[in-house]
C-alpha cells in the first residue's frame, strides 16, 4: 500500500467453487459464464467437482515463459497436474477427457497477482473484511489463481490462506507477508509491527515465522540497519524479504543486504549501477504501474472501463457508485498539481521498467490493487497492458504474471507456466494474447487445480450479498 503524503514528496521514488463439466464444449462454458442470476453465490464445499482428466484443444499455446507460442496445441491434465502439452499431432486425448475446445483461442498459465492487500474496498484506505467472498470471486473470475498479500492484519490473512488451501474456501492461491515491519511511526498502523531499533528485528521475524508467512515486508519507517537486520533475521527462518522503503530509503544498502525484491518499481531517478547491482544480487521488482496511473488519475478520465465485464459482474455498485463521484468531481489546484507529478512519475517507473527489463531483472507483476481504478482482477490485466506500453512484449509481460512470479517465491517447480507436472491452473481466452495483450481479458474457461470453474457462480448478487458497508481506514493520515 502506499501513502499519499509520501506520493507528494519530492524526492520519492515509488508509491508506495467451482464445478467440473462432464462434456465442456466451448458454447457450453460460455453460457455458464453469462449467467447473472441469485445463484451466483459460492457453492458450498460438498457441491464442488473433483479434478479429473481434461483436455484443451484447438488451442495456441502461450507456456508463460516466454517461448514462441504453439499453435493448433493440446494440454492434458490428469488430477491437479498438466501431464501432457504439445501440438495435436504429439499429443493424443486420453479416452474419456473432457474436452475444452478452444475454438483456435489461446491457453496460457493462471495469472499472479503479487502485489495485493486483501483488505477490501477500493480507495486503498477503507476496508471490507467481511466482503472477502466478493473479492477472492472477482480475482477467480479474471482468471488470477495466485496472490501475494504483502501487508494485512496477520489472523485474518492467516485464515484466508488456510481456507483457500484446504479447498473450503473458493479463492487463489494465497501468499502471505503477514503485517508490514516498519519504524517507530507507522504509516498503515492496524498493519503494521513497528519498532524503534534493529534488535527487534529478530522477535518480529520469530513471530512472523511461527505465523507461516512467506515472506517479509519492510516498509518505509526503517532505515539501513534495520533492514540489514531483518534481511539476517529472515534468512534465519527461510524467510525472504521485500521491501518497500519510500522516498527516503536506502535502497542500494538494500540490495547489498540481500532484499529478495522492491515492492514497486521505481518511479525516480536509478543509475546504471543500481541496476547493475540489482542484476548480481539477484532482487527482483514487483511493477506496480497500476496504482501510479490511479494517483496520477490518468485512467479516470473516460470511466468506460467500468463497464467492462471483469469490474461490472463482480464489484458492487456501490462502490462503482462512490469511484464516479471520486473521479468526477472537481480538483483542487494542489490536488490537479499532485496528478500531474505522478503521471511524469508513472512515466520515469515505466521508462524503468524497461530499463530494469533489458537488464535481465526479475520483473514480477503486481497492482498493489485495492485503489481506485485497480481492482482485485481486473487490475492484473490493466498492469499487463501498462508493462506492454513501457516497452516490454506481449509475451514479456504475461511471464511477469505467471513463470516469473513462481520464481519470486521459488515455485517455479510447482506452478506459473504450462510443463507436464506442474499445478493445472489454466486461462482459456478467445484471441491471442501474444499479439495482442488486451485479449487476456476476453476469458472464455478458468481452470483452478484441474477444476473448470463456473464462473457464473463467481458473478456479484445483489440477491446474495448482504451489503457490507467499507468502514475506517488503515491509513494514519
Amino acid at each position: 500500500m502506499i501513502s499519499l503524503s509520501r506520493l507528494m514528496e519530492p524526492t520519492h521514488t515509488h508509491p508506495t467453487d467451482a464445478h467440473q463439466a462432464a462434456t465442456v464444449p466451448l458454447a457450453s462454458v460460455l453460457a455458464a459464464t453469462c449467467v447473472l442470476a441469485a445463484a451466483c453465490a459460492p457453492a458450498p464445499v460438498e457441491d464442488q467437482s473433483q479434478p479429473g482428466m481434461l483436455a484443451v484443444t484447438n488451442a495456441t499455446i502461450i507456456d508463460g515463459k516466454g517461448g514462441e507460442p504453439v499453435p493448433d496445441g493440446v494440454v492434458v491434465v490428469e488430477g491437479d497436474r498438466i501431464i501432457a502439452v504439445g501440438t495435436a499431432a504429439e499429443v493424443t486425448v486420453p479416452d474419456g477427457a473432457t474436452i475444452i475446445d478452444a475454438a483456435g483461442g489461446s491457453v496460457m498459465p493462471g495469472l499472479a497477482d503479487m502485489h495485493v492487500h486483501m483488505v477490501g474496498g477500493w480507495d486503498g484506505v477503507s476496508t471490507d473484511m467481511l466482503g472477502y467472498r466478493r473479492y477472492l470471486n472477482s480475482l477467480l473470475y479474471a482468471g488470477v489463481t495466485t496472490v501475494l498479500d504483502v501487508g494485512n492484519v496477520l489472523p485474518f490473512i492467516q485464515q484466508i490462506q488456510a481456507e483457500t488451501e484446504a479447498a473450503r474456501l473458493a479463492g487463489p492461491r494465497v501468499y502471505m507477508a503477514g503485517p508490514l515491519v516498519d519504524g517507530p511511526v507507522p504509516i498503515w498502523p492496524p498493519i503494521t509491527y513497528f519498532t524503534f531499533e534493529a534488535s527487534a528485528m529478530r522477535r518480529h521475524a520469530t513471530q512472523l515465522a511461527a505465523a507461516g508467512v512467506d515472506a517479509l515486508k519492510g516498509y518505509a519507517g526503517l532505515d539501513a540497519e534495520m533492514v540489514d537486520s531483518l534481511v539476517q533475521a529472515g534468512a534465519d527462518f527461510g524467510l525472504p524479504v521485500i521491501v518497500d522503503l519510500g522516498s527516503r530509503g536506502d535502497y542500494p544498502a538494500a540490495v547489498e543486504a540481500g532484499v529478495l525484491a522492491r515492492a514497486h518499481a521505481p518511479s525516480g531517478p536509478l543509475s546504471d549501477d543500481e541496476i547493475a547491482a540489482m542484476v548480481e544480487h539477484g532482487t527482483a521488482s514487483i511493477t506496480t504501474l497500476a496504482v501510479l496511473e490511479s494517483f496520477a488519475r490518468r485512467r479516470l478520465r473516460d470511466l468506460a472501463f467500468l463497464d467492462h465485464p471483469l469490474i461490472a459482474a463482480t464489484t458492487p455498485p456501490r462502490f462503482l457508485d462512490a469511484l464516479r463521484e471520486h473521479a468526477t468531481r472537481t480538483l483542487s489546484d494542489e490536488e490537479t498539481a499532485f496528478a500531474a507529478t505522478i503521471e511524469e512519475r508513472l512515466a520515469a517507473a515505466m521508462a524503468n521498467v524497461k530499463r530494469l527489463s533489458d537488464a535481465g531483472v526479475l520483473l514480477v507483476a503486481g497492482t498493489d490493487a485495492p485503489y481506485p481504478g485497480v481492482f482485485q482482477g481486473e487490475g492484473i490485466h490493466r498492469e499487463l497492458e501498462l508493462l506492454v506500453e513501457a516497452g516490454l512484449t506481449p509475451l514479456q509481460a504475461i511471464s511477469a504474471a505467471t513463470h516469473h512470479a513462481a520464481r519470486l517465491m521459488d515455485a517455479d517447480g510447482e506452478w506459473g507456466a504450462i510443463s507436464p507436472g506442474l499445478a493445472a491452473d489454466l486461462l482459456v481466452v478467445r484471441g491471442n494474447p501474444a499479439a495482442n495483450i488486451g485479449a487476456t481479458r476476453d476469458i472464455l474457461v478458468v481452470i483452478q487445480r484441474g477444476v473448470v470453474l463456473d464462473r457464473s457462480r463467481l458473478v456479484f448478487s445483489a440477491l446474495d450479498d448482504p451489503g457490507f458497508r467499507t468502514v475506517g481506514s488503515v491509513a494514519a493520515n
